[in-house]
């Protein structure tokens, strides 16, 4: 009687249903922990050090933003969406106890809003005594061919021209510093993958349809090129390059794309995501952490780093030299480097003289200058 009550027990609706949640459960932690990649942890003190990161009120950007402020790092959240970035920053500032962390407007397709920013770091109430670390890490991804006020589309511009212009107006305050600096990029390997640098159609204007993925990955591989070429750039100054490959991440960077529009497609893809390994940004953030602050790092440039932090080899097209420097010159002149240089400098008080005959910094070490290094 005792057992049949008991087998009763067991076959009840509600024991099976419990029962099945927790093997689910179970699988998914064991699935999850496989899939977070090899354990890793930041264990260094940045009191005192100040990193700017782009892109910071969600995903992979709003975990670095964190993490770095636990580590009591000043940390600049660099956002195009204010409103966003002030709701952001508090639950930042309430899990870590640190209120160091702040919100600076900088929309990376607006090379004005760049020029802004970079403008309030150099000088005033927001100027800052130092930078240790840039983590360009905003993005974006859409269906739809947009173009900004210069006529230059938004993915080539927040993808690859703004973090290239951003990098060049603030390369005199870094190189004048003694402190090392890191500027760490996130890529993935999808260029890898049947991409090459479409230079003569840069701005998408010539295909038959527009594609927004075939868009991305080209813009990935063009801020790929611009930073392989900076880190050789920057050999023997206090500046440092490396690419982080954060693999698939749960983000809402495809949030625009067609997929993503309609309930079932938007379902399947996740499920396809999740069956791929798609990590969460809290695990995914580790080789970011890894470039950015790691004592293994510290004498590292030029590298790419897969999400295990194994350094991956570049592309062939990554290599050549031309390639690079033929995209330098194109991202030279569509974000009007020379022009927002020269009015940075009057905003900040510097005499404002043209380029070619401006006194340009000089890094001590290495005798290397804003000039030798965006116009060699």
């Amino acid at each position: 009687m005792a057992g049949a009550r008991l087998l009763a027990g067991l076959t009840s609706p509600w024991s099976v249903g419990f029962s099945s949640f927790g093997l689910a459960y179970g699988a998914y932690h064991i699935w999850d922990s496989t899939q977070s990649g090899s354990k890793y942890d930041l264990h260094e003190d940045l009191t005192g050090k100040t990193y700017i990161v782009t892109g910071a009120t969600s995903g992979i950007g709003q975990s670095t933003a964190e993490e770095l402020a636990k580590r009591n790092a000043r940390v600049i959240m660099a956002c195009r969406n204010r409103e966003k970035c002030v709701q952001v920053r508090r639950d930042i500032v309430l899990n870590t106890r640190n209120k160091q962390v702040y919100c600076r407007q900088c929309d990376l397709e607006d090379f004005d809003s760049i020029r802004t920013f970079v403008q309030k770091l150099s000088k005033g109430k927001f100027e800052l005594d130092r930078i240790d670390g840039i983590v360009h890490n905003a993005a974006m991804m859409s269906n739809e061919r947009k173009v900004n006020k210069e006529g230059i589309e938004k993915t080539i511009a927040t993808n690859h021209l703004g973090s290239f212009l951003l990098t060049g107006l603030l390369m005199d305050k870094l190189l004048e510093q003694t402190n090392p600096v890191r500027i760490v990029f996130l890529n993935s390997n999808i260029i890898d993958r049947k991409c090459d640098l479409k230079l003569e159609d840069l701005n998408s204007e010539h295909a038959k349809k527009f594609d927004g993925y075939e868009v991305y990955k080209h813009s990935k591989l063009a801020s790929a090129i611009f930073s392989k070429e900076l880190s050789e750039r920057v050999k023997d100054t206090n500046i440092s390059v490396i690419v982080a490959d954060p693999g698939r991440t749960k983000s809402n960077l495809s949030a625009q794309m067609d997929g993503q529009t309609f309930f079932l497609s938007r379902w399947l893809l996740k499920i396809v995501s999740f069956g791929m390994g798609e990590r969460r940004t809290e695990k995914a953030v580790r080789p970011v952490l890894y470039a950015l602050c790691d004592p293994e790092t510290k004498d590292e440039n030029g590298l790419f780093i897969d999400r295990e932090r194994h350094t991956q080899p570049w592309s062939e097209i990554v290599l050549n030299e031309e390639s690079r420097k033929n995209l330098w010159n194109v991202s030279v002149s569509w974000s009007r480097l020379a022009q927002h240089l020269q009015k940075l400098r009057e905003d900040i008080g510097d005499a404002a003289i043209q380029m070619s005959e401006t006194p340009t910094v000089q890094n001590s070490a290495s005798g290397k200058s804003w000039k030798t290094l965006w116009l060699w």
